[in-house]
């Protein structure tokens, strides 16, 4: 059978038991049980249909990769450590850095920090660089990784971050090739 003649028995089978119904078996109830049946059957089929349509028209389009991220970075940005010291970003230049803008008051910051540890750790023989990037003062970060025993690079950022780095929202993580261009942006805590 051709599947256009499957579909017009499915629609019209129900349709047909519903007016033989209705003829044979007298009185109100039955007439309502009836169209209640039809109905019922009407609007899951009616639902069938329109999922079915959106399936094949999903179907008929291609997903497309994500487009790469664009920029480079010159390795200019006021950085300090937790004492204060300048930081010199340059000592990044010709390695590959992750790169991580968080927050402590941020939750999904704090929950990607055990991610951001095991990535160091595995990397550790690799020759990656990570820094951890925080706007908030010495004093409120110092208590929060002491307090969480968090041992990762952090760095206190001075001022705004450089354009190629500017998001919406934190946590942001950069991947950095040698040559200073974005390999892999993501926003948002990450496993």
């Amino acid at each position: 059978m051709k599947p256009r003649t499957i579909r017009n028995l499915i629609v019209s089978a129900p349709l047909a038991v519903a007016v033989v119904g209705w003829f044979l078996i007298p009185g109100s109830f039955a007439h309502g049980v009836i169209v209640g049946f039809f109905a019922t059957f009407a609007l899951l089929l009616g639902g069938f249909v329109v999922f079915a349509m959106i399936m094949k028209k999903r179907r008929g389009t291609t997903l497309k990769p994500p487009p790469l991220p664009i920029g480079s970075w010159d390795y200019a940005m006021d950085l300090t450590d937790l004492d204060g010291a300048p930081v010199r970003p340059s000592q990044w230049q010709g390695k590959v850095l992750v790169l991580n803008f968080w927050a402590t008051w941020c939750a999904p910051c704090v929950a990607e920090m055990p991610s951001l540890k095991r990535l160091l750790d595995r990397t550790a023989d690799l020759d990656v660089q990570f820094g951890v990037v925080t706007r908030e003062e010495s004093a409120v970060v110092r208590r929060f990784i002491e307090k969480r025993s968090i041992d990762l690079p952090i760095y206190l950022l001075k001022g705004e971050p450089p354009e190629c780095f500017k998001t919406r929202g934190i946590p942001a993580t950069y991947v950095l090739d040698r040559s200073g261009s974005i390999a892999m942006r993501h926003a948002g805590a990450a496993a």
